[in-house]
């Protein structure tokens, strides 16, 4: 039987992304206003305003723009956030980065020429008990 479906041709940039496992790619001229819940990784180069939930990696480059609360596993950006960052692991803020907001999680790394305003919650891992 004849498959139907349309060819997707992706830009070697988003085939990338593909490749390194990402589930979700917003990109730089998207807007998104509301929740977004993603299973997996996903990087935003776009605008978010909301709330923004993943189970593994969430990457801000630096065109992208938060506004909302973000909850993830692991949280790297390098582009501006304002809002309550939540990370269950690990946050990695890159230069240019600025921050508002608080942010929570077990390790926080900050790179020099990051701008952060706000509070910083830190608590050791606690390992579950199989």
């Amino acid at each position: 039987m004849e498959d139907l479906r349309p060819l997707v041709h992706l830009s070697p940039a988003t085939a990338v992304l593909e490749e390194e496992g990402f589930q979700m790619y917003l990109g730089q001229k998207c807007r998104l206003t509301g929740v977004l819940k993603v299973e997996g990784m996903m990087r935003i180069d776009g605008y978010v305003e909301g709330e923004v939930f993943g189970s593994n990696l969430i990457q801000v480059g630096k065109e992208g723009t938060i506004e909302a609360t973000v909850r993830a596993k692991h949280i790297v950006a390098q582009g501006p956030l304002r809002g309550d960052i939540v990370a269950q692991e690990k946050v990695e803020l890159l230069a240019p980065a600025k921050v508002e907001g608080t942010i929570e999680s077990p390790v926080f790394l900050l790179e020099e020429g990051v701008l952060v305003n706000g509070t910083l919650k830190m608590q050791a891992i606690t390992p579950t008990l199989q």
